[in-house]
């Protein structure tokens, strides 16, 4: 089976501290992994290098076999519509547009044509078709973290990335969340990625690889 991503001898800092130092990580398509590490290991760094949102020192990141790490800006940000959905910490909504006009905006951004009926069988599979019309702003937290989930799966991502997911709700939620991520990722044919330093996911995702904090990889 192909891998969807192959990070090999990845070197990336801040100034004089070292963040990442020689990282080695590989997925293959349908394989879902966890990267679990304390704050200040480097995970959000790691996404935004995947998702080509930082240039790394060196090493290479391949995504579904292309080398993003290599691209100019353009092509990367190109490349990232259409191969990763990344679910942030934040909620990244266009705050104008209400729930189903930011997904068909993703679609849109990615290349794709625009589709009214997959948005709204994804928002009924997530719960969210009851909000469908409603802004960002009049979602609750819940809500919010369901439509940042469906976001990031609109466009059907090869990769699906999720930075903490989990790390500020109680048992039932995390709970919750895990599953929700898990089997839409398999509902959409998504490979999954989770960063977070909440070791209670890997109940659910096993084989969890654990990055070093920043201190011990300087």
């Amino acid at each position: 089976m192909a891998y969807v991503l192959e990070i090999c001898g990845l070197e990336y800092g801040y100034d004089a501290r070292s963040v990442l130092d020689g990282f080695d990580f590989a997925q293959r398509a349908g394989e879902h992994r966890v990267l679990l590490g304390p704050s200040g290991s480097g995970k959000t760094t790691l996404i935004h290098l995947i998702a080509g949102l930082l240039s790394p020192r060196r090493g290479s990141i391949l995504v579904d076999g292309e080398m993003i790490s290599d691209l100019p800006p353009v092509e990367r940000d190109a490349l990232r519509r259409r191969t990763i959905g990344v679910v942030f910490q934040t909620l990244r909504l266009v705050a104008a547009l209400d729930v189903t006009q930011n997904l068909l905006l993703a679609q849109r951004l990615a290349g794709q044509r625009r589709d009214q009926g997959e948005v709204k069988a994804l928002l009924g599979e997530l719960g969210l078709l009851h909000r469908a019309h409603a802004r960002p702003r009049e979602l609750s937290q819940g809500e919010a973290q369901r439509a940042a989930i469906a976001r990031s799966l609109v466009t059907r991502p090869k990769l699906l990335i999720a930075d903490e997911p989990t790390s500020a709700l109680d048992d039932a939620n995390a709970e919750r969340v895990a599953r929700l991520l898990i089997d839409t990722a398999n509902a959409q044919g998504s490979t999954l990625l989770v960063a977070t330093h909440d070791a209670r996911i890997k109940a659910f995702i096993p084989g969890a690889v654990t990055l070093a904090p920043a201190a011990e990889a300087a």
